[in-house]
């Protein structure tokens, strides 16, 4: 499956750059937040939102990583109490044991 999505990673790379090689020399105005630049490369332009794109997307498999792995600790420690409970119970003596030995310690006060 890494195979296929490294593929696929390049595919998008190599598409992005053949974009930004074939627009190399038009020339555009941009406008943001209520500033004009002039004479940016369409190619260039492309390449600076194709750039914040990967880094969104690389922030937000990022944040969903961090909780994954929270929620994987958190559970890892719910299971080793569970475990130690398990263990504590299953060295408790029987219970017929433990009345025997009081009805045995009952006679013997009598």
């Amino acid at each position: 499956m890494k195979v296929v999505l490294w593929i696929i990673v390049v595919v998008v790379f190599v598409v992005a750059g053949l974009f930004a090689l074939f627009n190399y020399g038009i020339q555009t105005d941009v406008q943001i937040f209520g500033r004009t630049i002039q004479g940016v490369s369409v190619a260039l332009l492309g390449l600076i939102c194709f750039g914040f794109g990967v880094l969104s997307i690389v922030l937000f498999a990022l944040a969903g990583e961090i909780r994954l792995r929270a929620k994987a600790r958190r559970l890892q420690r719910e299971i080793e109490a569970m475990r130690k409970e398990i263990n504590a119970l299953r060295n408790l003596p029987l219970a017929s044991e433990i009345l025997a030995k009081e009805a045995e310690a009952a006679e013997e006060e009598r």
